[in-house]
């Protein structure tokens, strides 16, 4: 079998327990501490510690699977690394299984059987008026049109010009691990558009009248360039979104 650890790729002989009573080869090598690439006749298993240390590498260095899995076979051979077994694909499938999981235990879905519903796997905004949570509502508060605005949530969309996400060459391929269950999720809104006083002029002067936050009724004043603010974080980790040419 062939092991992946943190410090080298290792190939080793692997027995598993065939008792009568004993759990099948996946389970097995999960309870020590490996994640096996397959669950039927596992051939290769990662350990539990390079698949934090690539998440690790990946959210702040930016690197790559290729990147990083060429690190691990330079390491196990030095002078003839392409003769070490390329296991770069089911590294990046485990790497997704496995970064699902760690989100999923720390949303509180480690240890029950219950299925996240929309949206819970995102993280709590106090900012966000919630009623119920982080503010009450007394029956005698009421949604006109002069309290509206204390009960309206905003959405900031904008475009990132260095971040290409380019669109999947099979999409019917595409296997979702958690579709809905995060930030994107179906809502029934009712939208009234906008656009901040700051980009409103870059475009027609149409939109100008249309969009402009000083002719909607109640939107009060807010940041809507919020979204540019974190894109030179986003910048170091948005190549990974992207497909090799």
């Amino acid at each position: 079998m062939v092991i992946i650890d943190k410090s080298r790729v290792h190939c080793l002989k692997v027995r598993c327990c065939h008792c009568p009573n004993a759990l099948s080869s996946d389970i097995q090598l999960f309870r020590h501490g490996f994640f096996p690439a397959s669950f039927n006749r596992p051939k290769t298993a990662f350990t539990f510690r390079v698949l934090d240390d690539f998440l690790l590498d990946n959210l702040e260095c930016g690197t790559l699977v290729m990147n990083y899995y060429g690190k691990l076979q330079r390491m196990t051979s030095s002078m003839f690394p392409y003769l070490v077994p390329d296991q770069c694909r089911e590294l990046m499938r485990v790497a997704r299984q496995w970064r699902q999981l760690k989100t999923m235990k720390w949303h509180g879905f480690g240890h029950c059987s219950d299925d996240p519903k929309a949206g819970d796997l995102t993280l709590f905004c106090l900012a966000c008026p919630q009623p119920g949570i982080n503010m009450s509502m007394s029956e005698d508060d009421s949604f006109d049109e002069t309290s509206s605005w204390k009960y309206t949530q905003s959405f900031v969309m904008d475009r990132n010009f260095k971040a290409e996400h380019l669109h999947p060459i099979k999409p019917h391929d595409e296997v979702w691990l958690s579709d809905g269950l995060g930030f994107m999720i179906v809502l029934e809104l009712i939208i009234i558009p906008g656009i901040g006083l700051w980009h409103v002029h870059g475009h027609q002067d149409s939109c100008y009248v249309w969009y402009a936050s000083n002719f909607i009724e109640g939107i009060g004043r807010i940041d809507r360039e919020i979204m540019e603010t974190l894109w030179a974080h986003l910048n170091l980790i948005s190549p990974a979104a992207q497909r090799m040419s």
